[in-house]
């Protein structure tokens, strides 16, 4: 059976949850996420992210990339046949959050990295409410954004590009430089690269897509 969100402050922001992984540099502490509005936002630890997570609600993995708490809720994997990453998203799928931000997740192994981008794409098609997520890198900046198969308005600025995991139609609107409809995008296809934005962008897609820029 899949654990419910152990209870937490009355303050906590429940729409957004932390993921903490083995690859963070640095402690995620409530002051160093104020600047991205996410300071009250739970975490939950993954194996070696219990290092830098803060107060988490929840630890999940198999110890591998670091020691198990004492005073945290615990979720062992017994499967090896998943990443610790797949089985925490499997722990956290029946939870209430909205938007997925998710540090120590990069800047490591790059078959590792590939993995969880295939792993979170599985996972927001299994979604049954509005949801999205974001990957930091080691400076805790936001680089790789995920979205479910719908119509979304993202505020973007710059050279961006948009990919996906699962062949899908894309239609791109609004304040880009190359707009497009119902565009066939292959798995990670370079059709998608190197657009360019100042402002809101409409971005519809029939299977879950990715920005990066």
């Amino acid at each position: 059976m899949l654990p419910r969100m152990p209870a937490s402050r009355h303050d906590t922001d429940t729409a957004r949850l932390i993921l903490v992984g083995p690859m963070q540099k640095s402690i995620l502490r409530p002051a160093r996420l104020k600047s991205l509005t996410l300071q009250k936002a739970p975490q939950v630890a993954v194996d070696g992210g219990g290092a830098f997570a803060v107060d988490p609600v929840l630890w999940v993995g198999d110890g591998d990339s670091g020691i198990v708490p004492k005073s945290v809720p615990v979720c062992f994997k017994s499967d090896q046949g998943m990443t610790d990453f797949r089985f925490c998203l499997e722990t956290v799928r029946i939870w209430n959050w909205r938007e997925l931000h998710i540090f120590g997740f990069l800047d490591g192994r790059k078959d590792h990295e590939l993995a969880n981008l295939g792993e979170l794409h599985a996972a927001l098609k299994k979604r049954r409410v509005p949801s999205s997520a974001v990957f930091y890198d080691a400076k805790n900046r936001p680089v790789i954004r995920f979205f479910q198969a719908r119509q979304h308005k993202i505020n973007l600025h710059g050279t961006f590009s948009v990919l996906v995991i699962e062949a899908a139609k894309i239609s791109l609107a609004g304040k880009c430089k190359y707009p497009a409809r119902n565009v066939a995008l292959a798995p990670l296809s370079g059709r998608g690269v190197s657009n360019v934005a100042s402002g809101d962008v409409r971005i519809s897609a029939t299977k879950p897509f990715f920005i990066i820029g």
